[in-house]
């Protein structure tokens, strides 16, 4: 199944980069190992996060590094719609109050 990322995921992965390389960089290489075995995960097992909403929108969280993917799964592709540091608001997602409740 194809993986997209949709606009919203722009300052998410922005930020990602900059806390890892800026911020953490000691973890950098920890975290980009377990975010590309997360992609991995997800590309093959695309309902593997837990359902947040009703319209299919889905969290999973990365381990051992605080940050999950939101996405949709649709008929075509896997769309990847925030990269989320959970140590933030969630409501900031600019998600559905459903949503953010479950965050």
């Amino acid at each position: 199944m194809n993986l997209i990322y949709l606009e919203s995921t722009k300052p998410d992965l922005a930020w990602y980069r900059l806390y890892y390389g800026s911020i953490f960089p000691a973890g950098a290489k920890h975290a980009s190992a377990q975010y590309l075995r997360a992609i991995a995960n997800l590309v093959d097992n695309p309902h593997i996060g837990q359902s947040m909403t009703d319209d299919g929108l889905r969290r999973y969280v990365i381990p051992r590094i605080p940050f999950s993917i939101i996405y949709r799964v649709t008929e075509e592709h896997i769309e990847i719609v925030h990269i989320w540091d959970q140590r933030s608001d969630p409501a900031k997602l600019g998600l559905q109050e459903e949503a953010v409740a479950y965050i």
